[in-house]
Order: C-alpha cells, then sequence, then structure tokens
C-alpha cells in the first residue's frame, strides 16, 4: 500500500513540474513580440528630422558688388508698412523695369525713371505677411519677383520675401558694378548692349527701298551762283594742353598740398583752375589712396556736379551734372594701389552758378558708391 502511495506521489510531482516548465514558455513567447516593438519604437524616436530652414534675405542696409558676367538673384525682406530704396551706378541707365505681380508688391512710379539711378519699392495692396507660427515651404514662400533690365543689358532680379517685423525690411540696398566691363563681357558673347538706342536685327537682310520717279515740269534754265561750301570748324582738341599740365604736375608732386578729409580711404587734392577759353576750364587734381588695399574707381568718376546750399549752407540739391570735354590720368585702369597717388586733368564747361551754388568734383570706388570723395572747385575756379 505504502508502494502504491509513492508511485501515485511521484506521477503527481512530475506532472506539475511539466505544467509549470510549459506555462514558462508560452510566456516568453508572448513577451518576444512585444520586445521587438519595444525596440522599433526605441529606434524611431531617436531618427532624426530634416527640419526646412528659412532661406537668407537681405535686411536693413547692404551694398552688392555684381560680375560683370552675371545676372544676379537678389533676395530682400519686405514688411507690411515697409519701404525700399535700391540704388543702382550713376554710370548706367534704366532701360524697362518688370513687376511680376504689382497688387503685391509696387514700384513706385517715377516720370524721370530713364534719368533716375534708383528704384522705390513698396507692399502691394495684395501683400499677405506671414504668420509668425507658420512652419514648412508656406512661411519661407517668396512673394513675387520683380527684373530691373538696364542700358547696358545687364538684367538683375530681386526675390521679394514677406516678413513680419520691420527690422527684418531690406531699407537700402547699394549695387555696384563697372559698365564698361559689363558691355564687353555681352559684345563679347554676342549679347545686346545700348538697349535704349535703335539696334539693327542681323537675321533681317537690308533691302533698299525703290526710288519713287515723279515727272518734273521743264523749267527755263536758271545760272545761279557759285557758293563755297559750308564748312564747320572742328571741335578744339584738348587733349595737348590737359596731358602738357598732367606732366607738370606729376614731376611736381609738392605742389599738392591742401588735401580734402579722408572719405572711405580717398583724399582729394586741387591745383588752381585754369580758362582754356570763353567756355572750357582746365583742373588739375590728385587722388590718394590712404587705405592699405587696392580701391577701384567707379565709371563714370571723377565727376563735376553742381550743389545748392540753403541759408543755413546745408546742402539741400545736388545731381546737376557739368558735362566733361576731356580726361587724362597718370595711369590707365581704375585700381588706385594702395598708400599710391593717382593724378588727374580734367577739361569741363564752364558752369553758371547762383549765390547758393557750388561746384563739386567727386571720385568714387566700388566699395563706397554712395559716399563718394568730393572737393569744392568753386573757390579755385575764381
Amino acid at each position: 500500500m505504502n508502494r502504491r502511495h509513492a508511485l501515485i506521489s511521484v506521477r503527481f510531482f512530475t506532472a506539475m513540474i511539466v505544467a509549470v516548465m510549459s506555462l514558462r514558455a508560452d510566456a516568453q513567447a508572448q513577451l518576444k513580440p512585444v520586445t521587438q516593438r519595444a525596440a522599433t519604437i526605441k529606434r524611431a524616436t531617436t531618427s532624426r528630422i530634416n527640419v526646412l530652414k528659412a532661406p537668407e534675405y537681405l535686411s536693413g542696409e547692404a551694398s552688392i558688388s555684381v560680375a560683370a558676367s552675371s545676372n544676379p538673384l537678389l533676395r530682400i525682406g519686405m514688411a507690411q508698412n515697409g519701404v525700399t530704396l535700391i540704388e543702382f551706378p550713376a554710370s548706367d541707365k534704366f532701360f524697362a523695369v518688370h513687376a511680376g505681380n504689382s497688387d503685391l508688391v509696387t514700384v513706385e512710379k517715377s516720370p524721370t525713371l530713364k534719368r533716375d539711378h534708383h528704384l522705390v519699392l513698396r507692399a502691394g495692396s495684395g501683400f499677405l505677411v506671414p504668420n509668425r507660427r507658420a512652419r514648412g515651404p508656406q512661411a519661407i514662400a517668396a512673394a513675387t519677383t520683380i527684373i530691373a533690365q538696364m542700358d547696358s543689358g545687364i538684367a538683375i532680379t530681386f526675390l521679394v520675401y514677406p516678413v513680419a517685423l520691420l527690422k527684418q525690411q531690406a531699407h537700402r540696398v547699394v549695387i555696384s558694378y563697372n559698365t564698361e566691363e559689363v558691355v564687353h563681357t555681352r559684345r563679347s558673347a554676342g549679347l545686346a548692349t545700348n538697349l535704349t538706342g535703335i539696334q539693327p536685327n542681323p537675321e533681317l537682310p537690308a533691302v533698299p527701298a525703290k526710288p519713287i520717279i515723279k515727272p518734273e515740269p521743264e523749267s527755263p534754265i536758271q545760272i545761279k551762283p557759285i557758293e563755297p561750301p559750308n564748312v564747320q570748324p572742328l571741335p578744339p582738341d584738348y587733349r595737348e594742353p590737359a596731358e602738357a599740365a598732367l606732366r607738370d604736375a606729376f614731376k611736381n608732386p609738392k605742389w599738392f598740398r591742401n588735401w580734402t578729409r579722408e572719405r572711405h580711404g580717398l583724399r582729394i587734392s586741387v591745383l588752381p583752375t585754369r580758362d582754356l577759353n570763353d567756355t572750357a576750364r582746365l583742373v588739375v587734381f590728385a587722388v590718394r589712396n590712404v587705405g592699405t588695399a587696392t580701391l577701384r574707381v567707379i565709371s563714370g568718376y571723377p565727376d563735376l556736379y553742381i550743389e545748392t546750399l540753403n541759408e543755413q549752407g546745408r546742402a539741400v540739391e545736388a545731381g546737376t551734372r557739368v558735362p566733361r570735354l576731356h580726361l587724362s590720368s597718370s595711369a590707365t585702369g581704375s585700381a588706385i594701389p594702395a598708400r599710391t597717388t593717382r593724378y588727374f586733368a580734367l577739361v569741363y564747361e564752364v558752369p553758371i552758378l547762383g549765390a547758393q551754388q557750388r561746384l563739386k568734383l567727386a571720385v568714387a570706388h566700388m566699395s563706397a558708391a554712395d559716399e563718394p570723395a568730393t572737393a569744392d572747385l568753386t573757390v579755385t575756379a575764381n
């Protein structure tokens, strides 16, 4: 009887052990997918997320130097109540201004656009300011484009980005480039220049006009006296006196004693002017680069203009240019190396000045196109 109870006890314990091992195996089988899912979630949470960054656009005040071989695209910021002034080189003129959507960004109309050297941009009636909390492409989308096409042929595109704050507005942008280099580069590439003028179309052959022959009534023979041909006198040549005065000045640098204040690396010293005839006057002057880097004079400079003063002696109007008749220089090109002086001889038409007007000589380089160095020629002209 005891043996029988012993066998039953052994079978009972064996069955219990098998049941426990089976339950443990089932539990491990159920836990395995959970562990795999947890690992998948962990890898997903640690993966990188690409965030779109807003494009860089011009704000505040900026000066841009443009290469002669490029047609650049400039990004500018514009706020709802802001205004943007864009200045161009004085040696070039506007041919046309192409606005993408005037309802979004308006180009201020000017009756003297062909003579101006600046554009004024304002937000239009349909201008929308982006939501400051917006994300993704809607937050960085540009509003419209404006293309300024110049007489030299260069085309500058402005991509306008709506901004929420006035401090993000591009208030003033100064653009500088060498007009002569632009013309030379475009001609070498076979592109048109001098867009304001009439240019022939090389694809259309010139067809000579057929003369229209009309019968003329017979008239009696009349004998007219022979008149001498109307020979126009040749314009005076100012090259010889200008170059002679320039050579004397170059040999005597001590003649230049009085120098203007330094302005963006340039100083000017002027010798007394000399009348060549009743309408032409000669001035010899020196321009010194007092900086440590080479400066390049902008095309169209040195220049002469008439400045009008108020009763307090402050300038209230400037812009009437004085025609240049001849310009000679001691060096070729536009570069003035550091710590170097360059000499000029300029022949110009004698202007008529009012009591509150001054004749100014201006020299500007590419790094400060909007603020040239100036010298007063009114005193030396007396």
